[in-house]
């Protein structure tokens, strides 16, 4: 943490020998899209340790981004949306974006227990949904959310997927987090942070760091950073949640690489 201070992006001195502001420093603008699950609040607050005064921070219902005008030179972190939705606004002449996915079945666990522990009550229906899922056994509150919440998530894969776009897996970040993270800030969206700096905030921001020593795999269902792994549908499906996922979603897993044929 002490190098990260020392070479912060905005800590580096300038020719008079003083920090430049960091409002003075110059960034490229930047989107970050994604969904629901798939790691967005570690990508923030990744975000946030790097260029926390250029950040455009995240509201309900993607309101700084679809609502008001979009604001050239800042990074928009956490933007739930479709190509569509993103291409509905006026948008900078030049601009960079990146889009990460996760397994929808893995999405499906996490917003499973999200929804009925961790997630804060946003809005009444978040309330209701809580409600109904402490009244179903696992199973149909997987069935449910599966019906309800997950459209959403597979809406956003479809639609840039379509658009041939590149999709940042979560699970290859899990695994390749300072390898991706600096192709994606350094190589694809262009923003003026040094190796060194992108590592140490990857390394800050880890989920052990984030647990406080907890590590992945060892399960909180009632913190945000729940368990931290890929491949956990597993230890959850029923045959009949199985069913369900593979006739409604089993044409996507197999379109985002998740699966190469139905027969999984």
């Amino acid at each position: 943490m002490l190098g990260l201070l020392r070479h912060t992006l905005f800590g580096r001195l300038g020719h008079n020998g003083l920090a430049p502001s960091p409002t003075k420093v110059r960034v490229p603008t930047v989107f970050h899209i994604t969904h629901h699950k798939a790691g967005s609040q570690w990508v923030h607050a990744i975000l946030h340790t790097l260029a926390y005064h250029h950040l455009v921070l995240p509201e309900v219902d993607n309101r700084q981004f679809m609502n008001r005008p979009v604001e050239n030179g800042k990074i928009y972190p956490t933007l739930y949306i479709t190509r569509e939705e993103f291409h509905s606004v006026a948008l900078p002449r030049k601009y960079h974006r990146f889009v990460i996915i996760r397994d929808l079945r893995d999405t499906l666990i996490s917003l499973y227990f999200s929804l009925k522990y961790s997630h804060p009550i946003l809005r009444s229906e978040h309330n209701l949904m809580r409600q109904r899922l402490h009244e179903l056994n696992m199973e149909d509150g997987l069935l449910h959310v599966a019906e309800t919440s997950l459209i959403r998530p597979a809406m956003i894969q479809w639609s840039w997927l379509a658009a041939r776009e590149r999709l940042y897996r979560y699970e290859d970040l899990l695994e390749h987090d300072e390898e991706l993270f600096e192709e994606i800030f350094l190589k694809v969206c262009r923003l003026p942070f040094s190796r060194q700096q992108v590592r140490e905030a990857v390394r800050t921001h880890r989920f052990e760091a984030r647990t406080k020593g907890r590590p992945r795999g060892i399960e909180d269902v009632h913190a945000h950073e729940r368990k931290g792994i890929a491949g956990d549908w597993r230890n959850y499906f029923t045959d009949k949640v199985y069913d369900y996922v593979k006739s409604r979603y089993g044409s996507l897993l197999i379109a985002t690489g998740y699966e190469k044929n139905f027969q999984w």
